[in-house]
């Protein structure tokens, strides 16, 4: 995350978005998705996807998703990271 290319020859993509009071945005390097679980699967982009959207469309806070999505993350992993998982999220509430 925000490294330069130090690993690659090829140029960085720059994204843009529009962000609207409320929004979300979460950043994560691959070891997320990487993480074997305790049965040997790969959580996968869906999987991460799927849970983060649950949880904000239940309405819970970004903070108690972050820790929540953290904590199921080492509890896959028996709390040992193999690969470097890093989670960075951040929602844009005006006026505060």
């Amino acid at each position: 995350m925000g490294l330069r290319s130090l690993l690659s020859a090829r140029d960085r993509r720059v994204h843009e978005a529009r962000l609207r009071p409320g929004d979300r945005m979460l950043l994560s390097t691959d070891g997320v998705i990487e993480a074997r679980m305790a049965d040997g699967r790969l959580p996968g982009l869906e999987r991460f996807a799927d849970y983060v959207i649950r949880a904000s469309a239940t309405g819970e806070i970004a903070p108690e998703t972050l820790r929540r999505l953290i904590h199921s993350l080492l509890d896959s992993q028996e709390s040992r990271l193999r690969d470097d998982a890093t989670i960075l999220m951040f929602e844009w509430r005006p006026g505060r």
